[in-house]
């Protein structure tokens, strides 16, 4: 696999347009389409724009080399995750260490349950006060 292949790989993985991509990194569409064609170089600049945005491994991205993230241990990942979402309840870390590393399908799944739980809820506390 090139880097062009490892750059449109990166792309995938985030779920993100060529355009929405382009913006995370400052540059247009037309230069990603150009990069994942092989109709254009990454530069090192690009490299590294990619590597801190969405924190891949620069060894990966330029030659392949496993792991593709640094691995992270998972009580600093958990810390992480709470401070971004301000979250002090300890009974929510196994559910936001799996929705982590759930793939888009098993998101979009548990968004839907999530969802439908919320408005029954909605629902039957409206029934209460009428």
């Amino acid at each position: 696999m090139t880097i062009n292949e490892r750059v449109k790989e990166v792309r995938k993985l985030e779920e993100l347009t060529m355009e929405s991509f382009g913006n995370k990194l400052g540059v247009g569409r037309s230069a990603i389409s150009n990069i994942e064609n092989n109709k254009r170089n990454v530069t090192d600049q690009m490299i590294k724009s990619i590597c801190r945005e969405f924190g891949y491994n620069e060894e990966w991205l330029r030659d392949g080399i496993e792991p593709k993230k640094p691995e992270i241990d998972e009580d600093i990942e958990y810390g992480m995750i709470c401070a971004d979402l301000g979250i002090t309840d300890s009974r929510a870390k196994q559910l936001i260490m799996n929705y982590g590393r759930f793939s888009p399908e098993d998101k979009k799944l548990f968004w839907e349950y999530i969802d439908r739980l919320s408005n029954n809820l909605f629902q039957e506390h409206n029934n209460c006060n009428n």
